[in-house]
Order: structure tokens, then C-alpha cells, then sequence
């Protein structure tokens, strides 16, 4: 049996018709989503020019990496280990916990009460359920056979 084969079939995937209405609808929202952070790039802020540029930059580069991943699953191009990698699993695993941490330095979590707290726990749980889900995909990477030098290697002609 082929190791991506095997692989498929410990992680459940969508079915088609799932993947294309998961994919236009997050789509739709992350191209509203560009265009408000592309016209905030565009207007100059008078407060803080630089701020604002560099949010709506790192806005927009967001939105640009989730409509990549809309792409594939419009198109139901066969990715290796899902949507994202271990390491993009960590990355957006760091964001859920910073939530928290910055809700301490905000006021956050005087102004909303409980519900903040229970924001909080929540992020946190996501945060831990991420990094699982990063090291289960990474440890099925190199269980398989798929480390990131043998692929690196499949993937650079050899030298001559």
C-alpha cells in the first residue's frame, strides 16, 4: 500500500461537496476581508501612518494565505497531512494563546467578565488541541517514511 494512501485513511476527509461549499463560503468572507484590509493599506491613517500600513500589510498576507488554502479545497487538490503543516499548526496555535495574554494587558477581561474568561479557556484548549494535532500529523510524516530531508532529497535532482 502506497504511504499518502495510508495516511488518508487514518484522517477522515470531507466529502467533495463539503470541501467546494467550505471553500466558497470561507472564500467570500476572506476576499470581504482583503478588500477592507487592501483600502486600509491604501488610506493613509493621519494618527499612525506606519502602524496602520504594517497591520493591513499582515492583514492582507493573512488573507492571501487563507485564500491559497480556499483554493484548495475548491479545486480538491490532494494535500499531504491536510490543509496545513505541523508548522502552520503551530503558528496559528501561537495566535490562540497571545489572545489570552493580550486580553491581560487590554482590560479585556474587566470590562467582559466571565464570558472573557471562558474566551480564554477556550483559546487555550485550541491552542493545545493545535499543537496535538501538529505533533500526531509530524509523528504520521516521519512513521511514514516522510521525513523533511527525504523529501528534500525526492524533490532536488542529484548533482553532478
Amino acid at each position: 500500500m502506497d504511504e499518502s494512501s495510508n495516511f488518508e485513511t487514518r484522517e477522515k476527509r470531507l466529502p467533495r461537496w463539503a470541501q467546494v461549499l467550505a471553500g466558497s463560503v470561507i472564500g467570500a468572507l476572506t476576499l470581504l476581508c482583503g478588500y477592507a484590509s487592501l483600502v486600509m493599506l491604501l488610506d493613509v491613517n493621519k494618527k499612525s501612518p506606519i502602524l496602520a500600513a504594517v497591520v493591513s500589510f499582515v492583514l492582507l498576507l493573512g488573507c492571501l494565505w487563507v485564500l491559497g488554502t480556499c483554493l484548495q479545497l475548491l479545486t480538491g487538490r490532494k494535500v499531504r497531512g491536510g490543509l496545513m503543516t505541523p508548522r502552520a499548526l503551530r503558528v496559528v496555535s501561537f495566535f490562540f494563546l497571545v489572545f489570552p495574554v493580550a486580553g491581560l494587558f487590554t482590560g479585556y477581561y474587566r470590562r467582559m467578565g466571565m464570558i472573557a474568561v471562558d474566551q480564554a479557556v477556550m483559546y487555550f484548549f485550541i491552542f493545545w488541541g493545535l499543537l496535538a494535532l501538529a505533533r500526531k500529523r509530524e509523528a504520521a510524516d516521519v512513521s511514514g517514511g516522510r521525513t523533511k530531508q527525504s523529501l528534500d532529497a525526492q524533490e532536488t535532482p542529484p548533482k553532478s
